[in-house]
């Protein structure tokens, strides 16, 4: 017998689920993956609020749902948007840069992205990060304009160009300083060392 679809909202239950169980400290890493997808289940049950389906969904079944339909496509969805923001001049505004990550999505898919919601609750999690080749080392020009134009955004510009000049200085200031210190103390060895002769 075919099951029901999963709803719009079973589907942002799923998420949150999915990110309460795996990032409890308590249990952590050390969950085996059935009994990841057991507690999932339960904790899917708990975030749908509402009436409880009919159908209810087992950790089979949310196991299914997350690995072949959600993740798949959120993880489309944030390469997409990672895609579209690294093409983007400054000027370009967020608007443009969601309507090319739909034209990227649709290369290769039958149905444009359709998990908005499970996005919004997934998109600051680890799992959607930038892949740490991307952190290390000089960041790509396009990287830091966009990162730079979303400070803009924010209205943190200005105080973040501030943090790092002060922090410049400080840096500046501690290397004069131990600057001073070594000279110090190679003319105290210079002294130690005529004394002894």
């Amino acid at each position: 017998m075919k099951s029901r679809a999963w709803t719009r909202k079973e589907d942002e239950a799923l998420c949150r689920a999915y990110r309460w169980v795996l990032e409890d400290s308590v249990r952590g890493i050390s969950q085996t993956s059935e009994g990841v997808w057991t507690c999932m289940a339960k904790k899917y049950l708990e975030f749908y609020k509402g009436i409880i389906p009919p159908n209810t969904r087992n950790h089979g079944s949310c196991s299914s749902r997350w690995k072949k339909h959600l993740h798949p496509s959120l993880n489309k969805w944030h390469q997409a948007l990672l895609t579209s923001a690294s093409r983007h001049e400054n000027d370009v505004n967020y608007y443009d840069e969601v309507h090319q990550a739909k034209e990227l999505y649709m290369e290769g898919s039958s149905k444009p992205f359709q998990f908005h919601g499970c996005w919004e609750i997934c998109k600051g999690w680890v799992l959607f990060e930038d892949p740490p080749q991307h952190r290390v080392g000089s960041l790509p020009k396009a990287m830091g304009q966009n990162k730079a134009r979303r400070l803009k955004e924010k209205g943190k510009a200005n105080d973040e160009y501030a943090a790092q000049q002060e922090l410049a200085a400080l840096l500046l200031l501690l290397a004069d300083q131990n600057a001073i210190v070594m000279e110090e103390g190679n003319r105290r060895h210079d002294e130690r060392v005529k004394q002894i002769q």
